[in-house]
């Protein structure tokens, strides 16, 4: 950016996804400043520590001397900050343009998609910060390698996250892209599947001729958008007859994945592929997604012409992401999880990974993030809880209020109506509404035996019931 933008002042900064970008700026010199309404936040606490000035409240005064004021999508552009920008004739940018300008200068790897595009920001972040490449990283989750969700590297190289929920991620320009998958999700912001498969598409020819495309082939929606002209396409995934980089699954550990990686390239000459053995890799983060994350880090790292060894010491030493499958703690033999999961994909993955997991009995707590996604996905979450399968089973539910991300109430849309239709489907499993987390912890306390795992799952502050139960049972 030129120098006389040099005061950038965030809205909304806490956020996970604009901490990241403000921590980048600040460490690049800029003066950062921002509003949060969260008071008790760990990310605000160390943006301060590096020398952002943040504010609680909202007032016009705050932007005085800023040059440009960045907004999350959570932001109301009645807020008076936005307003008293606009009437200066401050430039007022999403996060995902200020993200764009900070690409822009880079050989700049984005990952996207439905699912999984946190943990595999991360697998690629962790593995250039290994090689090592020095890379500038901004993750949507905190990367436990590093305790953070932003780096400041030297080379250039920058590895960002890339944000479908909003279609913000076509204001990017990148070198390489990953797509892990594509969903029927953000259904508040799109009209159908068809749709996001279209902005996908239009993401990905933002291409330059000379970058690549990295694509799960094993996802069916992924596969109806190609092929795409004028792209350099990379196919990831367990399919022998797709797959450009193959994985095979040696185990499925209810701690860590094990899998054998080949070469699987389209012989020219005889357009047949020829399979060649790369090596056995372990991840110490479960579940067949994880699998496929991982590939799809090393298909991209491998186009850096990356030595596998370099990449499989890397993925073996990987430590995860915050509020993926994350073991918070123990008491009394009673494990406690926490996971991100909010939509019934990400969800089903998780109880399959706690199902091969748990000793005992399985409790699992739920609340519902934004009423639109509750709304749009009615039948999917009722079946994701309802209809258990032989990969796993519940033998409790707890379903707290929907945690609405700035959403207005739909009518009829509630989480007493969805425990509701929950139980029509299946008579048998023990499922409860609960109105605040404290009768939450009540509880299910006295439900609990050795063996049992209680895993909170939700994209809203659902973990803080996890860290409560392992509050009040820490000295007993």
């Amino acid at each position: 950016m030129y120098k006389k933008h040099e005061h950038i002042h965030f809205m909304g900064i806490g956020g996970i996804g604009m901490s990241g970008i403000a921590e980048i700026l600040r460490l690049q010199g800029y003066t950062v400043t921002g509003c949060d309404t969260t008071s008790n936040n760990k990310t605000i606490d160390h943006l301060k520590k590096i020398g952002c000035s943040i504010a609680q409240t909202h007032d016009k005064s705050h932007i005085i001397d800023a040059d440009v004021l960045v907004y999350s999508s959570a932001v109301d552009h009645n807020n008076p900050e936005v307003q008293a920008a606009l009437e200066k004739g401050i430039p007022v940018i999403p996060r995902a343009l200020m993200l764009a300008e900070l690409m822009r200068t880079k050989y700049s790897i984005a990952v996207s998609g439905a699912h999984g595009k946190t943990t595999t920001t991360s697998l690629i972040s962790h593995i250039f910060i290994e090689a090592p490449y020095n890379p500038t990283v901004i993750v949507g989750g905190v990367l436990k390698n590093i305790n953070n969700n932003a780096q400041l590297g030297n080379s250039d190289i920058l590895i960002a996250e890339a944000d479908e929920s909003d279609r913000s991620l076509l204001y990017l320009n990148p070198t390489m892209a990953v797509v892990t998958n594509i969903d029927a999700e953000h259904l508040d912001t799109y009209k159908d599947i068809e749709d996001i498969k279209n902005t996908f598409k239009n993401f990905l020819a933002r291409l330059p001729f000379y970058g690549k495309a990295i694509l799960c082939i094993d996802d069916p929606h992924i596969q109806s958008i190609l092929p795409l002209p004028h792209i350099n396409v990379v196919k990831y995934g367990l399919d022998e007859e797709k797959a450009d980089l193959l994985g095979e699954i040696c185990e499925l550990n209810p701690t860590n994945s094990v899998f054998t990686m080949y070469t699987n390239k389209i012989d020219h000459l005889t357009q047949k592929r020829v399979k060649r053995l790369l090596g056995t890799v372990t991840i110490n983060i479960p579940g067949i997604h994880n699998v496929l994350n991982a590939l799809a880090a090393t298909a991209l790292c491998m186009e850096f012409d990356m030595p596998f060894i370099t990449i499989a010491t890397a993925l073996a030493s990987f430590k995860g992401v915050e509020r993926r499958f994350e073991f918070k703690g123990a008491f009394k033999g009673i494990e406690v999880f926490d996971d991100y999961g909010h939509h019934p994909t990400e969800i089903k993955n998780t109880l399959m990974i706690a199902h091969k997991r748990k000793k005992n009995k399985l409790h699992v707590i739920f609340q519902p993030h934004r009423y639109s996604r509750t709304q749009k996905l009615w039948d999917e979450f009722i079946a994701v809880f309802a209809h258990s399968s032989h990969n796993y089973s519940i033998d409790s539910l707890t379903i707290a209020d929907i945690y609405p991300a700035s959403e207005q109430p739909i009518p009829d849309i509630t989480s007493e109506k969805l425990v509701s239709a929950i139980k029509i489907h299946n008579k048998n499993l023990d499922v409860t509404y609960a109105p605040s987390y404290d009768s939450i912890v009540k509880n299910i306390t006295t439900n609990l035996a050795d063996g049992d795992m209680v895993i909170t799952i939700g994209a809203g502050k659902i973990n803080k019931v996890g860290e409560e139960l392992l509050a009040i049972h820490k000295d007993l």
